[in-house]
């Protein structure tokens, strides 16, 4: 049995023990922050975003919680709270206090409480002359220093950079408070000759080789340019004080990208007015490490946010300083009533070595260069509501609202509720609980959508199960999946009310990898690239996120009709069935002998008025067709939005969904059922058509998509260089926890988030797809599981694909790799209205590929094979000899 630990001893440092501790040891300091900053930039702390708590009819005054943790020989956690008053003032105290609590790496236990205004100060002035020690020119050590602000934080900044940078030839003060400005100036001419107090803020960057901005300042005020001209060194420590368009004329260094583009700093007003990041330059890790250098013909600023693993770091060393002089104030029996905590159990049941995930290695520097050319979409949405909340708040203010309509059916959202009430007592009443996960197998139906929203008010977990699935499929999936009980329902089972039965009585409840908020909600199994399904697991809050976003993107309003069309085992049937219940809209359920026959599925489309559907390209394809067979009026009148999902939408077949239905907004989403579905949107434009292969476009609210290249060689991961292929991973609030009932797969994809501490989920997921990222978002390139070898050659297949998909008579086309006698081949498949001369579709590869993407063998299909659910079924593809040409 291990040893019960010791509780640490609980000690107070006061601010004069702090003052006593950092006094004259200003080289050491410098270099602990730096020391600090390249721990952070190495992935080796966690500093989540800051919180702010704010006050409405004190809109100046703010309390700022900022918690980190350090790693390294000695890991600590702890918690700067800070409070910035700026009335303070005029009663003659001090605008800002604060208090840093130290906890123990082991235990989590608090060990000490240091009084940290004069910490925060110390850091931050220390973190200011680091800077200016890394970015001032070699050989133009600045020797005119300015300071816009006149309070504690431009003093001590001003010891720390004689300390780094030795004494100024002169200093000049500003501030707004004339008599402040002149206080400041009295006491720096105890020590210093020429000390100037100036009449304006121009005066003073005009006379300065290094300005630096310590002010309470809550919106820019210094606007002109042209004051920059000489091109100091700023150092912009209150963060607010420069207008945008002097940031975007400058060269921009930062300590932490996300941190800063925050909170309407100058550099978040900048972003906020490009649209981009790609202003900032790097970071100061960057500049340490020399990643970045700084040239000498622009004006240089650097913006520090102020990282919370800089406090701990110092307050971490004052701590054990004071320790060590016997400076501490110990607290006795400050935690009371210990002896509720029970001795260590050796039988207690551990989570499996499975359930952590492991962290994401990075490159050194890596995670700074990720998070810079990353895209995030930070968008307020409301992941804590509940579908059930939004369904009874329509039902009850418009009950008679149609919800759903099946067939010649409509059920309005009176009825509805009613009927997800009566399901939730029937499941209730059979022992569904919190946590349990229900199969549910029955036809796309109202049903469907009420089952999943009882549920969702049970806390249980919906797993949908394909009536048609083999039997043993089916077996497999209720057990990997934990399925307590199974749900049968619709046209096929006797009676009104569905069948319930318990499955494998006493069964494991749902076990996720992976950590963070979100409790599981729904399970749908892939097919997976072995064949072998795999359960993908997404949460509360992702399946809210990705709704809204739906919502948000789309315009989803109480006037819209959508298209419930797709498989009940494809992710985007959840959020068909369900983003229009959250505004009050209509859903149109498409049922199984409609979605046979391309004709049905579009007569419906006019019938029903439909306003938006998500289908796959394949599909896309038969109601092009169809459209194009009307030459009398208007094809999908009523049709607004058109999203392709699934699988890539290639140029061609977009030019003749924008060609046939000119009045509809068509969207190309991307996203993995891993992540909640899409995770990205883009509105295909005429402009696009040009190209190769379209963009999937920018994240979904809260998403956030990287692309990195993997060194085999030290096995860790660094950002692709801008506008370069790499893989993709996606962070945020979309990201499921893993695979239910598999580890190895889990482990094989899922990470732990080390590119953002502070994501609400703690996980990435790498997709295993290729992309860049540039100014029009995220471009998708192929599978790196379709990146073959032949003749020596590293090919990607859809490439292939795309280029030949832009030949005028081919409706659809994949290519493949047969290996009949031993020597692969690439293999064309296509479908088109009559045989096509070998001879020009080579020449029409051959115009935009090297040879060796050429196919050698041709074969032309009635239609290609789909998958279950509509896409192009791969692996199906060799064996397919309709008709085949080969030199």
């Amino acid at each position: 049995m291990e040893a019960q630990r010791p509780l640490p001893t609980f000690g107070i440092v006061s601010g004069a023990t702090v003052h006593e501790v950092v006094d004259g040891r200003h080289q050491e300091i410098m270099d602990l922050v730096e020391q600090t900053y390249r721990l952070h930039g190495d992935g080796r702390t966690i500093n989540p975003p800051s919180y702010f708590l704010r006050f409405a009819d004190r809109p100046r005054d703010r309390i700022i919680a900022l918690p980190a943790a350090l790693g390294g020989e000695e890991p600590v956690s702890g918690l700067k709270w800070i409070s910035s008053f700026p009335g303070n003032l005029d009663s003659g105290i001090p605008r800002a206090s604060a208090v840093l609590v130290l906890n123990d790496a082991g235990t989590g236990y608090p060990f000490a409480c240091l009084e940290s205004s004069i910490i925060s100060a110390v850091r931050t002035a220390a973190s200011a002359a680091v800077a200016a020690r890394c970015l001032s020119r070699p050989g133009k050590k600045p020797m005119r220093v300015g300071f816009i602000g006149a309070g504690l934080i431009a003093r001590y900044i001003h010891e720390y950079l004689v300390a780094a940078e030795g004494e100024f030839a002169e200093i000049g003060v500003y501030d707004l408070e004339r008599p402040y400005a002149e206080a400041r100036a009295a006491q720096l001419r105890a020590t210093h000759f020429r000390v100037t107090v100036h009449d304006t803020a121009e005066q003073l960057i005009r006379g300065s080789d290094l300005v630096v901005l310590a002010t309470t300042a809550g919106e820019p005020y210094l606007h002109e340019s042209a004051w920059f001209a000489h091109h100091p060194l700023v150092l912009n420590v209150s963060l607010r004080d420069l207008d945008p368009a002097i940031v975007l004329d400058s060269v921009n260094i930062v300590d932490d990208v996300e941190h800063v583009l925050q909170a309407n700093t100058s550099v978040h007003l900048a972003e906020q007015r490009t649209g981009d990041r790609g202003f900032l330059h790097g970071t100061l890790y960057d500049v340490l490490t020399g990643r970045v250098e700084v040239p000498d013909d622009r004006t240089v600023v650097f913006s520090p946010f102020g990282l919370g693993v800089l406090d701990l770091a110092l307050g971490y060393f004052v701590h054990r300083q004071a320790v060590e002089r016997g400076l501490t104030v110990d607290v006795p029996d400050f935690f009371h009533d210990t002896d509720r905590i029970h001795p260590p159990r050796s039988n207690a049941p551990r989570p499996p070595a499975s359930a952590s995930l492991r962290p994401l290695e990075l490159a050194p520097g890596a995670r700074d260069r990720a998070v810079l050319r990353s895209r995030s979409n930070p968008v307020p949405v409301d992941t804590n509501g509940r579908i059930f909340d939004a369904v009874r708040t329509v039902a009850e203010e418009h009950p008679g609202r149609v919800a759903f309509v099946e067939g010649e059916d409509a059920l309005a959202y009176g009825p509805f509720f009613e009927r997800v009430l009566e399901l939730r007592a029937l499941l209730a009443g059979r022992g569904c609980g919190a946590g349990d996960v229900v199969a549910c197998t029955g036809a796309r139906s109202s049903e469907t959508a009420a089952l999943f929203i009882a549920l969702e008010d049970l806390d249980a977990v919906y797993l949908p199960v394909d009536p048609a699935w083999p039997a043993a499929r089916v077996a497999d999936v209720l057990r990997r999946g934990g399925s307590r009980f199974v749900v049968e329902y619709g046209r096929d089972v006797p009676g009104t009310q569905p069948s319930v039965r318990a499955h494998g009585p006493g069964a494991d409840r749902v076990a996720v990898p992976g950590t963070g908020e979100g409790e599981p909600r729904y399970v749908i199994f892939t097919s997976g690239s072995t064949g072998r399904p795999k359960g993908a697991v997404v949460d509360q809050t992702g399946l809210m996120n990705h709704l809204w976003a739906k919502v948000h993107d789309l315009g989803l309003t109480a006037d819209d009709t959508v298209a419930f069309t797709a498989p009940l085992v494809f992710d985007i049937s959840v959020w068909q069935m369900l983003a229009p219940l959250l505004v009050g809209g209509k859903v149109v359920v498409f049922p199984d002998e409609v979605m046979l026959f391309p004709r049905r599925i579009f007569r419906t489309l006019e019938r029903r008025e439909v306003t938006v559907a998500e289908v796959v390209p394949s599909l896309a394809t038969a109601l092009v067709q169809e459209a194009g067979r009307i030459t009398d009026r208007t094809p999908l009148p009523a049709l607004c939005r058109l999203i392709s999902t699934g699988e890539e939408l290639v140029p061609s077949l977009a030019e003749r969904i924008l060609t046939v239905l000119p009045h509809a907004r068509l969207l190309n989403a991307y996203g993995p059922t891993e992540c909640s579905d899409d995770v990205t949107h883009h509105v295909v434009t005429a402009a696009d058509l040009g190209r190769n292969r379209l963009p999937v476009g920018q994240p979904i609210a809260n998403a956030v998509l990287y692309v990195l290249v993997h060194d085999l060689d030290t096995d860790s991961w660094d950002a692709a260089e801008p506008g370069r292929a790499g893989e993709l991973f996606v962070g945020g609030r979309p990201v499921g926890h893993g695979y239910v009932g598999d580890a190895a797969a889990t482990s094989g994809a899922f990470y732990r988030d080390t590119l953002d501490p502070g994501s609400p989920t703690g996980r990435l997921y790498r997709t295993g797809d290729l992309a860049r990222i540039d100014e029009d978002g995220v471009h998708y390139l192929g599978r790196t599981d379709r990146q073959v070898k032949v003749g020596g050659v590293r090919i990607e297949l859809g490439e292939i694909e795309a280029v030949l998909s832009r030949h005028p008579r081919v409706e659809s086309c994949a290519v493949s790799v047969a290996d009949d006698a031993g020597r692969p081949e690439l293999v064309a498949h296509y479908v088109a209205p009559e045989e096509l001369r070998t001879d020009d579709l080579r020449a029409h590869l051959s115009a935009a590929l090297p040879a060796d993407m050429v196919p050698k063998r041709w074969v032309r299909l009635s239609a290609l094979p789909l998958t279950g659910n509509g896409k192009v079924d791969h692996r199906s593809l060799p064996g397919r000899q309709d008709r085949a040409e080969a030199p």
